[in-house]
């Protein structure tokens, strides 16, 4: 027995099925004459009548029957009409998903920041971030600014808060100033150097420390202080850019450390450290964020960049009412 006839495989390619039929059969399942259908296209009848004859030319079998000046499908034409509006509404679809994707509303987003702006900058948008861009993927890690950077061009990170290196070089990265970093001298609760008397650079050159590693600018910046007084870092320094360790190093020993404002602030709040008040400045450069140049920030980075810009310009908290739960500083040393 012969098989009936039947359509190749791929047989569209062959035959150059183009959007234009799939346009007209789409048009026609909604309207009752050719002329309708031609003027839905924009096109004249007789053209809208030589694509139907292509149509029917590629299928060998007439897609539909006239019934006086009115059109109806054939069975043939009723399958094709059909898959023309799902393979048109695909198109579509893909059009508002391309478009979502430029407009920067959805995609995944890579944040390396130092530990302030992770408690400060960055917290006050990741709530505006849920609720207008729930599509953003926001993935978040801290570290230091030397080890954050190398992450940033090496392209682990699309967006980076913090310090270049300073031997970076600015054709690598572009940078756009976000704020100042206030530094603390941190300890344990109880710590014998706790209290509310300023205590003078001599003061702690007798307790352990630990510090970010060697390169960290806080810990240049405590370096330095020791030099202008002319004595000697205490013997036992430790050198650290994880925040759990320095936290777990000075909770269960004599230790110091130097700590980011907002992030003393916060871990003083769960009576986790206390402050050590100072005669001297621990303050350091402003920090920035940072793009690479070789890796352009994609259109989702790009509308949390922005978000981040606001944030800074606008100085918000992050006990904001965005974050209503968020727990007050009472009676802090940060607040004399």
């Amino acid at each position: 027995m012969n098989p009936g006839p039947a359509l190749s495989p791929s047989w569209y390619i062959g035959a150059r099925l183009k959007l234009r039929h799939l346009r007209l059969l789409d048009t026609l399942s909604r309207t009752s004459t050719l002329l309708d259908a031609a003027t839905g296209l924009g096109i004249s009848q007789p053209a809208a009548s030589k694509l139907l004859s292509d149509l029917e030319d590629m299928i060998g079998f007439p897609l539909f029957l006239q019934d006086g000046r009115r059109m109806r499908f054939s069975v043939f034409g009723e399958v094709l009409a059909r898959r023309a509006a799902v393979i048109l509404n695909e198109l579509d679809r893909a059009r508002e998903e391309i478009n979502i994707l430029l407009s920067g509303s959805t995609g995944r987003v890579s944040i390396g920041t130092i530990d302030g702006p992770a408690v400060d900058l960055l917290t006050s948008i990741i709530f505006r971030l849920q609720k207008n861009f729930p599509g953003i993927d926001l993935e978040i890690r801290t570290g230091s600014s030397i080890g954050l950077f190398g992450d940033l061009l090496r392209g682990e990170v699309d967006i980076m808060i913090g310090r270049p290196p300073e031997d970076a070089s600015p054709q690598d990265f572009t940078i756009r100033n976000a704020g100042r970093e206030p530094m603390v001298l941190a300890a344990r609760p109880k710590h014998p150097l706790a209290g509310r008397k300023k205590r003078d650079i001599r003061d702690i050159a007798n307790y352990p420390l630990i510090l970010q590693r060697r390169g960290g600018r806080s810990r240049l910046r405590l370096e330095t202080l020791f030099q202008e007084a002319g004595i000697p870092l205490p013997s036992s320094v430790i050198g650290s850019d994880s925040l759990v360790v320095t936290l777990a190093c000075i909770a269960d020993s004599d230790a110091l450390t130097i700590l980011s404002e907002p992030v003393a602030l916060q871990q003083e709040r769960y009576h986790q450290i206390t402050g050590i008040p100072t005669a001297f400045d621990l303050s350091i450069s402003s920090y920035g964020i940072l793009t690479s140049v070789v890796r352009p920030p994609t259109p989702a980075a790009r509308m949390v960049m922005t978000l981040l810009l606001e944030a800074a310009d606008g100085d918000e908290s992050p006990m904001s009412e965005e974050n209503p739960t968020a727990p007050q500083a009472q009676d802090s040393f940060l607040e004399e």
